[in-house]
């Protein structure tokens, strides 16, 4: 039997992780879009990853560190984990709003990323154009935005862990990837000319 090689194995670990996970999300939002419709934002945008990964092109190099593998899969893991819940701390509609703006913030960096998405660190192409102008990540920057208004709009008490355990991920995600992708000369050139992560002036 040929041995499959590690990025033929990321590619069926993370489409199918990812596609259990967006299915019972579906499940268990499906019942409250009929009075918060915004809640569909977040289901698009932990949706969106799983179609972008069916058309990827192979990676040119792929981390095998356990602890990354463990890191990206957790990261992408835990907003999916986001229940309804509580009493909205403001208005329902801004908290909408902030979720229609990250969503298009996310589209934004998808859409220029386009076939070199996936969920460990790998390197598929180095992406300069579009919101990687300014920063360096902006596809978690949308979700987190995402993120931020389904919490103010549903603050229990286990959202808010879920959600500082996913930013902390991110961040560790964020490192790795950018640990691999700095091998790459163009990349360390790249980061070099947009020093920030996720928020221009801050982080």
């Amino acid at each position: 039997m040929p041995k499959l090689s590690v990025a033929t194995l990321a590619a069926f670990a993370d489409i199918g992780f990812l596609g259990a996970l967006v299915a019972w999300q579906a499940v268990r939002l499906a019942p409250t879009l009929g009075h918060s419709p915004a809640n569909l934002a977040l289901l698009i945008s932990d949706a969106l990853p799983l179609a972008f990964m069916l058309v990827r092109r192979p990676a040119q190099a792929i981390t095998q560190s356990a602890a990354d593998w463990l890191s990206a899969f957790a990261a992408a893991g835990a907003p999916i984990l986001l229940t309804p819940g509580g009493h909205a701390l403001i208005d329902t509609r801004i908290c909408g709003l902030l979720m229609i703006f990250g969503l298009l913030f996310n589209l934004y960096g998808k859409a220029s990323l386009a076939r070199s998405f996936g969920l460990v660190a790998a390197n598929r192409g180095v992406q300069r154009s579009g919101p990687y102008r300014l920063i360096r990540h902006p596809i978690y920057a949308g979700n987190a935005i995402t993120q931020v208004g389904f919490l103010l709009a549903n603050p229990t008490g286990l959202n808010l862990i879920l959600w500082l355990a996913a930013i902390s991920l991110q961040v560790i995600r964020m490192r790795a990837e950018e640990k691999l992708l700095g091998q790459d000369p163009v990349y360390a050139e790249y980061m070099t000319k947009v020093p920030y992560r996720l928020a221009p002036g801050l982080y």
